[in-house]
C-alpha cells in the first residue's frame, strides 16, 4: 500500500485548543461479529509533532514496524473485540 492509499483510508481528528491541541489519526476500521472500530491510532500534541510528522510516524509504525518516538502516543487493538471507536475526548 502506498502512502497516498494509506492516507486516503486514515481518519484525521483534532482535539483541544491552543497549546493543549492534539492531532490524532486512526486507521483500519472494520465491523466484525466480535467488534467494530479502528485497529490503530496515534496522537501527539501539536507543539511536539506536526500533522505531517505524525502521519509519517504512523505510516512507519503500521507498515515498517518502526516504533513511534516518545512524543507520539499510540493505541493498538490486537484482536477484533479490542477495536475502538473515535473518542469525543482524547483520553488515552
Amino acid at each position: 500500500m502506498t502512502k497516498k492509499e494509506f492516507k486516503e483510508q486514515c481518519s484525521f481528528h483534532e482535539y483541544g485548543t491552543g497549546r493543549g491541541k492534539h492531532n490524532a489519526i486512526y486507521f483500519d476500521w472494520k465491523t466484525t461479529d466480535l467488534g467494530r472500530g479502528f485497529k490503530y491510532g496515534v496522537a501527539a500534541a501539536v507543539e511536539f509533532e506536526t500533522k505531517a510528522e505524525l502521519f509519517n510516524h504512523f505510516y512507519d509504525w503500521v507498515h515498517n514496524q518502526i516504533e513511534p518516538p516518545y512524543s507520539v502516543r499510540y493505541k493498538y487493538a490486537d484482536q477484533d473485540h479490542n477495536r475502538f471507536k473515535t473518542p469525543l475526548v482524547l483520553n488515552w
